[in-house]
């Protein structure tokens, strides 16, 4: 075998490795897999525009709102979606529905399950991965919201 051989053999292993090739799931993995890290990844940006202030840089909450990643105060994404547009009934979250669109907020929530559920460690998503390169989601995460 050639060095030229191997070389190629390894870029398909790696590739198949990567993107899951296998015949259960396709090229279909590699495609859902970007787009839940697009998702996140916007989320975590809102996060820092937004949100952080208040709960914290990690969603870890502070001395003004709760920690957001303790999953017994998991809220589906209904909830979440009505609490971040009209804000809490108690008034201490203002409403959010005037800057945000739903699709943004729903963002804002898959950056905080994959916090909750310990998928992705604290900082930005484009440098907790693999050496320092972007995160990547875990096989079948996330479930349903």
């Amino acid at each position: 075998m050639t060095l030229r051989m191997l070389l190629l053999a390894a870029l398909i292993s790696i590739a198949w490795i990567v993107f899951d090739y296998s015949p259960a799931h396709g090229v279909q993995t590699a495609t859902a897999s970007s787009e839940v890290y697009k998702n996140v990844y916007n989320g975590w940006k809102w996060w820092h525009v937004y949100c952080y202030r208040c709960h914290g840089m990690n969603a870890v909450g502070g001395n003004l709102a709760p920690n957001l990643i303790d999953p017994n105060g998991r809220l589906p994404l209904n909830d979440f979606l009505n609490r971040v547009r009209y804000g809490s009934p108690d008034g201490s979250m203002q409403p959010w529905n005037k800057l945000l669109d739903d699709k943004q907020i729903t963002q804002l929530y898959y950056y905080v399950q994959a916090r909750t559920d310990k998928v992705l460690p604290p900082g930005r998503p484009d440098e907790v991965g693999p050496k320092g390169g972007p995160w990547i989601p875990p096989k079948g995460w996330p479930k349903k919201f």
